[in-house]
């Protein structure tokens, strides 16, 4: 991402001791909440610093704006996202097509179910977005995980096939929160069909599949 958007003086501080890592913290779970029951639009600096049992000065100090605050949240929430789906690229090598998607989709609600701000974060301005390089690692992600599950698969492919299943699981995880608890199963279901049918059109001729667990 251009960081054209920002000025000189919203680059936030980088922490260099333990402490001040502790800090920053403590200040993006307070971010994470305030963000969670107001959205973006309506959080405040100012309610992030309570939240946090932080000086407003102390704030500004690592994050100069909410759009700086946001976009190291963005980039946390990025960082665990990946880290969800590194175990489904070993076990995709003994799933099928069904079962790999069941698996993805179902690791992607449980992860919005576990922070409750992303669909606010992802309604965030674009200035806010975490930077192409981290997008790029979540692409290259569920490339992976197609590739071993299809270890045939051109690498080119898989890519492109990892960028649109990025997309599919981003509006899954916008849409997710946004629905009434009872309509959130029937949608999930309606994105396993979705994303199934993706895969099948793409890969599913190919020959033999390994047991599925």
């Amino acid at each position: 991402m251009s960081m054209s958007s920002y000025s000189a003086a919203a680059v936030p501080k980088v922490p260099r001791q333990e402490r001040g890592e502790r800090r920053v913290a403590k200040l993006l779970e307070a971010a994470e909440a305030v963000i969670a029951e107001s959205g973006y639009e309506a959080a405040t600096m100012s309610a992030i610093a309570e939240r946090a049992g932080a000086a407003i000065g102390s704030l500004y100090q690592f994050f100069p704006s909410k759009a700086c605050i946001t976009q190291a949240l963005r980039i946390e929430y990025a960082k665990r996202f990946d880290a969800l789906y590194v175990p489904l690229t070993v076990r995709a090598r003994t799933l099928n097509l069904e079962r790999l998607v069941a698996h993805l989709i179902e690791l992607t609600v449980r992860f919005v179910e576990a922070h409750p701000a992303l669909p606010a974060l992802l309604d965030a301005p674009r200035v806010t977005r975490a930077p192409a390089s981290m997008r790029n690692v979540l692409r290259q992600r569920f490339a992976a995980v197609l590739l071993a599950q299809r270890p045939k698969l051109a690498k080119d492919k898989a890519l492109r096939m990892g960028t649109v299943t990025l997309h599919v699981i981003k509006t899954l995880n916008q849409l997710y929160m946004e629905l009434p608890p009872g309509e959130r199963r029937r949608i999930v279901q309606e994105f396993k069909m979705l994303l199934l049918a993706y895969f099948n059109a793409r890969v599913a001729h190919r020959s033999g599949r390994r047991t599925v667990r």
